[in-house]
Parts: structure tokens; sequence; C-alpha cells
């Protein structure tokens, strides 16, 4: 159940609905658009529709060589603390999330300054979708738990640092007017949002593989013989009655193999010397 801590505003699913159909988004989905086919759509169309949003590498690539040589020095100062926190109810760091980027549906689109949230309850029956999706120019997935003050602190120091403007704010002008911008705490209670699966049809597709099966394998072994009925039957097979549910297969070699004595008694009559 994924849990996120986001800056940014809600937008409303009418207006997400209309973005959709005026910017002709044939992949997104509007009751959804946390799914990989839809931010990816409506993101791109976000970077090529307001061109004033900041154009950002992937976090890989945007380390500067002075943060790469400063990476041995923060692992030794990680050893230090492990050192100094000899027992674990000494260390009070929160571990790092073990999702990578690539597998969560909402920071997977690193290519975007802007992220897309939803937020649903598996429990909820009475509608399909939130009245509302949320946009974000920050989010940090949240598995265990989270200095809020921290996290905060760490966001206005990362605006000072880039000086990228007010272009959030052209967004959300863009977007949803006078939506407020604010912090949330946004739960998405099932990522892939699956459908139960219905008894009846899975009856049905039993009964239409079996069907199936049945097909091939009257191809296989080729059209069924037919079994003798009435006097033919009980003349060629005597034992009938003690065995009335006798094979097809054994019937048909019975009568075969009378018919061949049959045959063999003919020729030697015509054979046989006056």
């Amino acid at each position: 159940m994924p849990t996120y801590l986001c800056h940014g505003f809600r937008w409303t699913r009418r207006l997400i609905r209309i973005f959709v159909i005026i910017e002709d988004l044939d992949d997104a989905a509007p009751d959804w658009i946390t799914g990989r086919n839809s931010s990816a759509a409506i993101l791109e169309r976000f970077g090529t529709k307001f061109d004033y949003l900041p154009q950002r590498l992937p976090q890989q690539q945007a380390e500067t060589p002075s943060e790469q040589a400063s990476v041995p020095q923060q692992q030794k100062q990680a050893t230090q603390d492990e050192k100094i926190a000899a027992h674990q109810d000494d260390d009070f760091s929160v571990p790092p999330s073990r999702v990578p980027y690539s597998e969560d549906s909402v920071l997977v689109n690193q290519f975007s300054p802007v992220k897309l949230l939803e937020e649903y309850d598996p429990e909820e029956t009475s509608i399909s979708a939130r009245p509302f999706a949320y946009v974000a120019d920050h989010v940090i997935r949240i598995d265990l738990s989270a200095n809020v003050l921290e996290e905060m602190a760490k966001y206005e120091a990362l605006v000072k640092e880039r000086n990228e403007g007010n272009w959030f704010e052209r967004l959300r002008d863009e977007l949803q007017p006078g939506s407020p911008i604010e912090w949330y705490v946004v739960v998405n209670g099932d990522e892939e949002r699956g459908w139960p699966h219905d008894d009846e049809e899975e009856s049905e597709g039993s009964d239409v593989t079996e069907m199936e099966d049945l097909k091939v394998a009257e191809e296989e072994d080729g059209p069924r013989r037919e079994q003798p009925t009435g006097a033919s039957s009980q003349m060629l097979s005597p034992n009938s009655q003690h065995a009335p549910n006798k094979p097809a297969d054994q019937t048909h070699s019975l009568r075969h193999k009378i018919s061949r004595a049959g045959l063999r008694r003919l020729f030697s009559k015509k054979e046989a010397p006056e």
C-alpha cells in the first residue's frame, strides 16, 4: 500500500476529462492517471504544451562530479555511524525505500518535474474513482515513516538551489485555477487497481476449454466408431447382457475378426477340388 508525501494541488476529475479530450490523448485514462500509459501521455503533453516547465535529467545523470567524489566520503561516514550504533535499538535512521523508481507508478517518470498521484481505497465500492487526483512538484515515498518538517526544509532548500521561478504556480493556473498548493499525504491502496474475477466468467471459460479439448481429442483419434445396436449387437457380442457398457472399439474388433473368418471359409469352399 504505497503512501506518499507530496507538495502540490488537487486536480478535479472533471477538468482531467476535459484536458484528455481536448488534447486528444487516446492512451490516457482520466479516471486513473497514474497508470503507466496514462501518466506518460499526460506528462509528455505537459512538456510540449507548457514550455516553461524546467528540464531535468534523471537522478542517475544529475549527479555532478563533486557529488560523485563525495560518495566515498559519505560511505565512510555511514560506516562510522554503524560502528557508533553498536546495537539496532540505537539506530534511529529510516532505511531507504527498497522499491526502485522503475517499479513505482508515481516516481517512474523521471523525465518530468511534475508527478501525478491518485488516492484509492480498495474497500470503496460506491464510486469508481475519487473526484480528484494530485499534481505535485515534489514527492517522496513513505515506506515506514518520515519527518515532515525535515522534508519541508529539504524542499525549500531545493527550490532556492534550483532557482527555477514560479513555474509550478503557472501550471496550477493552467490546470486548476484557484486550487491551493499545499502538502498532502496520499495513500494508494492498490497500484494496479485490478477487478475481481466473476465465478460465471470462470465457469464459462472452463466450459469453452473443455469443449476445445474434446474437439482436439476427436481430431487426433479420428471419428468415433458407431456401436452396433439391436439384434446385430447381440449376435456379435453374446455376453453383451452381462457387459452393457462394453467399449465400441472392442465390439468393432470382434466384428472384424468374425468377418475375416467368414471370408476364409467362403474362399476355402470355392477352392476345394470337385
